[in-house]
């Protein structure tokens, strides 16, 4: 059982020690939400709040459950942030694996499958538009996949080589002067994401890395400087 989870389940027993109702567990954000889900939640605010003024909407690739999907644009909504968010997955979980992902995260092949029906139910009940979900395999993305559209803001959480190098070498003309391509897993050494961004950026001096955290998530963006 990892840290994260252990962790976790102290809170539950301190909700049911002071017999906190499952309403509450909901509502009382501050007692019991983790720093890691809190980290997520003020980097995020603070990356839209710098793209506000930026052309361009907002991808995310990799959804799994839709927590950071759904992340995004309640914040959006909160602040009026007129930008279309697109949710790209192939809804199928870790599958694309080859010699440049590590053997122990070889172990994790299958999870993390998503329900694009699950997401499309969240955001109906909160009464969401302007998102559009692109049931895409992302191996698949090539350059002018996104034709001419512009982004401000591109979230990459999909851990894998493969996946990652594709889908940054399909929208790396897209993303606009100023905006940001963010990394949950972009400094872990589990995942792949790392070396994906490294052989990104042996060609390409358009973009600035910058490490955010290195123990939470997200952990690295690259800020785009130059066309």
């Amino acid at each position: 059982m990892n840290l994260k989870k252990k962790k976790y389940l102290k809170i539950l027993k301190l909700k049911k020690k002071f017999k906190f109702s499952d309403f509450e567990l909901i509502t009382n954000y501050g007692l019991f939400s983790g720093d890691g889900n809190l980290f997520k939640t003020l980097t995020i605010f603070d990356l839209l709040k710098k793209i506000t003024k930026i052309k361009g909407d907002i991808i995310e690739f990799g959804i799994y459950k839709g927590n950071t999907s759904l992340l995004i644009k309640k914040i959006l909504s909160i602040f009026k942030i007129s930008k279309k968010l697109y949710l790209l997955d192939h809804f199928e979980g870790l599958t694309h694996y080859n010699n440049k992902d590590t053997k122990i995260s070889r172990k994790f092949r299958g999870f993390y499958k998503g329900n694009h029906y699950q997401i499309k139910t969240f955001l109906n009940f909160f009464n969401f538009k302007n998102v559009k979900i692109i049931k895409k395999d992302a191996t698949k993305l090539k350059a002018g996949f996104f034709k001419k559209k512009k982004f401000s803001l591109a979230y990459f959480d999909m851990d894998l080589y493969e996946p990652t190098i594709r889908a940054l070498e399909a929208i790396d003309k897209n993303i606009t002067v100023g905006g940001f391509m963010v990394f949950d897993e972009g400094h872990k050494k589990l995942w792949s994401e790392r070396i994906a961004i490294r052989e990104f950026l042996k060609n390409n001096k358009k973009y600035k890395k910058i490490y955010i955290d290195k123990k939470r998530q997200p952990d690295v963006i690259l800020k785009k400087v130059s066309k």
